[in-house]
């Protein structure tokens, strides 16, 4: 054995060596995928203080660094029709009534572990009404959709989440149910693509 050793000593040597190599890539590639997990961005869009239309709806950033919210999107079902429509800004509060310009509008940074309330499903509602130009949405919404579009703070690439909302009517009103636990984030390349692209032609 140890004779066999000594003749192959040469290629034991380049045998260890790789094999060396392929540890310290394998254990290299585990604290990338480590860090940037860590780095990667998570939004929340969760229901809470009520169930029905009262309820509000908060926007969390549970990411390790700041974001900041663009825009705030709501595909609303009726039996007739599917809606797509910005609902950002708060059209419910007249800009002669406030101070400050920014309480009129969800856009802005939110710190890691921070969250903002963007309304409630009725205010939603209605300045989703405001936007398209038309009423009884609230009348005949089955399901409110709601995708958050912000920026992160370390590159210039489109974040993004989204939660689905059935509508349960008991009583003459929606109750908002989660179609999931946690809001869905978006990191597929051409579903963030398709976002951008819709947000382009939005634009006012």
């Amino acid at each position: 054995m140890l004779d066999w050793i000594a003749e192959n000593s040469g290629t034991l040597q380049v045998a260890v060596s790789l094999f060396t190599a392929v540890v310290w890539l394998a254990y290299l590639h585990i604290l990338w995928l480590n860090f940037r997990r860590q780095r990667q961005p998570v939004i929340l869009i969760n229901r809470s203080i009520a169930r029905d239309e009262n309820a509000h709806c908060f926007v969390t950033n549970m990411g390790a660094e700041p974001i900041y919210l663009l825009e705030v999107m709501a595909r609303v079902v009726t039996e007739e029709k599917t809606y797509h429509v910005k609902v950002t800004e708060r059209e419910e509060v007249a800009l002669n009534d406030v101070e400050n310009p920014l309480t009129r509008t969800n856009q802005g940074p939110i710190k890691s572990g921070d969250f903002i309330d963007i309304g409630s499903f009725l205010d939603l509602l209605r300045r989703a009404e405001t936007r398209i130009g038309t009423e009884g949405l609230f009348d005949k919404v089955r399901q409110m959709d709601l995708t958050v579009a912000a920026a992160d703070g370390h590159t210039t690439r489109l974040i993004a989440a989204r939660h689905e909302f059935r509508a349960e009517w008991k009583d003459g009103k929606p109750y908002f149910v989660p179609e999931r636990i946690m809001a869905r984030q978006i990191r597929n390349v051409f579903q963030r693509r398709k976002i951008t692209t819709m947000l382009e032609e939005q634009i006012e």
